[in-house]
């Protein structure tokens, strides 16, 4: 009985016409759903990305302008301006620079009125020196003696005018830090105070 049921059912099913084309626009509608559904989930993806990346912006930019607004100013003692010094003299040079009489040092970087212009002289540029480029001048002294002048653009707070005839010495080190036109000047010399002192043209009196 059941049997018969089947082979009846089968039948009518095959004796409904099939509409022409049917199969063709079944596939059509397939294939432009599915293209419909990528292009829409690309769209929307796409959008999300978008919106992400413009609040992940917009958070940086907040957090970085906090950071600037929360950091201190940034000083540089003159402790830290002479050991820097130090350091650098003490580490030497490869290169010997050239002879102040030969080739004349760049103007932005002069050599300070109150340092002694010395035969034999010469400058150097200078990298890194408290973050900044500068020169340095190499000055000969007496017995195998020798002093180094930094010149950079950076601002001391509460830095004199000119050396003092009292400099910071340590270990056979003397040097000394001021401010002229707009510039920061460190004397390193290699000897005691009075060799330090032959350096410099200044009153034989105390300076600041």
């Amino acid at each position: 009985m059941r049997d018969q049921l089947d082979a009846n059912i089968s039948a009518a099913m095959h004796e409904v016409p099939v509409p022409e084309g049917l199969a063709e626009r079944l596939l059509i509608g397939l294939v432009n759903n599915q293209a419909e559904a990528t292009v829409g989930a690309k769209t929307v993806s796409r959008r999300w990305a978008l919106a992400y990346g413009g609040l992940a912006a917009t958070a940086a930019g907040l957090m970085v302008a906090v950071w600037l607004g929360s950091r201190p100013a940034e000083h540089v003692s003159e402790q830290c301006v002479l050991d820097e010094a130090i350091r650098s003299f003490n580490l030497g040079f490869d290169e010997p620079g050239h002879l102040l009489s030969e080739k004349p040092a760049p103007a932005e970087h002069p050599l300070s009125r109150v340092v002694l212009r010395i035969r034999g002289t010469r400058w150097r540029h200078l990298e890194g020196f408290l973050g900044h480029r500068g020169l340095v001048y190499d000055l000969p002294g007496p017995a195998g003696a020798r002093a180094s002048l930094y010149v950079v653009a950076q601002d001391v707070e509460g830095l004199g005018t000119a050396p003092s005839l009292r400099p910071f010495t340590t270990a056979g080190r003397c040097a000394t830090a001021w401010s002229e036109g707009g510039l920061l000047y460190v004397l390193v010399v290699q000897g005691d105070p009075t060799i330090y002192r032959g350096y410099l043209n200044l009153p034989r009196s105390p300076v600041a």
